[in-house]
């Protein structure tokens, strides 16, 4: 999933670590390193530009050990950092129709919660059942982030969808705001694309259908980028979280970050993805792949990327 500006650069080394109560895989491709914790749902817990050092991700302070999680916990209660996968569902909800209909599904999907096995692949869902099943994928990377960092959508003009929107400041859930100049309650304009200082602001928000699959954020302080590309026809949505970590002490349950998730549905809710029709469908014994790649760069990348 990493790349150099020049393409995809092959994983060159694999080893093995112990720490923080966990074993992980640490995976290099002399642009790149990636630590990740199979027992902690393969959940990245480090994105490093070897270059330059810069971590990309957010991440529990040195001195504090990773919690193993409970299956059907909330999200924000267990290590809510890093790169984690959301499947098949963000919001916790029932399934609402067919031979599941009633079936709780957890915070956050139930694979964050789940100890892995693992292999180098792409995205791979198989569906063992003789029952069709409509589901929700995201990637949901909290990036680390700071003022002035700005978010790279392939879009000019349009609106985002509300999941939440903390105080309702850019409008309810379900609404919709424009994209990049949203009008907030108070008549005051807002500029989506760029982080602002620590404050209350706090959003989830979801792009239309996209035609060009990439999304990314730029820190013009390091002048470095990372971005994510993918497929429109298997990912057609992203989603995001973007968390000002209130005005307090810090708070583990609303970190100062981005996160960006490219997605193959919308809004957090799978029941509320199958009512407006915008959820993934599986049919039975039907396997579905797809794939994102990661890029971290120097500079900002080129507008169409």
């Amino acid at each position: 999933m990493t790349q150099s500006t020049q393409g995809i650069s092959p994983i060159t080394s694999v080893k093995t670590a112990s720490g923080r109560r966990f074993d992980q895989i640490i995976l290099d491709n002399g642009v790149v390193r990636a630590i990740v914790v199979p027992d902690l749902g393969g959940k990245i817990i480090s994105l490093v530009r070897i270059a330059s050092g810069r971590e990309y991700l957010i991440s529990l302070p040195s001195n504090e050990d990773f919690r193993k999680p409970s299956f059907g916990g909330t999200f924000v209660d267990h290590n809510n950092v890093g790169f984690d996968e959301c499947i098949p569902t963000i919001g916790a909800c029932d399934y609402p129709v067919g031979k599941f209909a009633g079936f709780q599904l957890p915070d956050h999907g139930d694979v964050w919660s789940l100890p892995w096995l693992h292999e180098i692949r792409e995205y791979e869902l198989l569906n063992t059942s003789d029952t069709l099943f409509q589901f929700l994928w995201s990637a949901h990377p909290l990036l680390a982030t700071e003022p002035g960092t700005t978010i790279l959508l392939p879009l000019d003009s349009g609106e985002l969808l509300i999941d939440s929107s903390k105080g309702n400041r850019l409008g309810s859930k379900g609404e919709s705001c424009t994209w990049p100049i949203a009008i907030q309650k108070n008549g005051q304009t807002d500029d989506l694309r760029l982080m602002k200082t620590r404050g209350e602001a706090s959003d989830k928000l979801y792009t239309p259908r996209l035609s060009k699959g990439y999304c990314g954020l730029y820190h013009p302080n390091a002048n470095e980028s990372i971005v994510f590309k993918f497929d429109v026809e298997s990912v057609p949505y992203v989603g995001l979280w973007v968390c000002h970590g209130g005005v307090g002490p810090d708070n583990p349950k609303e970190p100062y970050t981005i996160a960006m998730e490219p997605c193959n549905g919308r809004p957090d809710s799978l029941r509320e993805a199958i009512r407006r029709g915008e959820s993934s469908t599986l049919l039975p014994r039907e396997l579905k792949q797809w794939a994102i790649h990661v890029e971290l760069l120097e500079g900002r990348p080129h507008r169409e990327i």
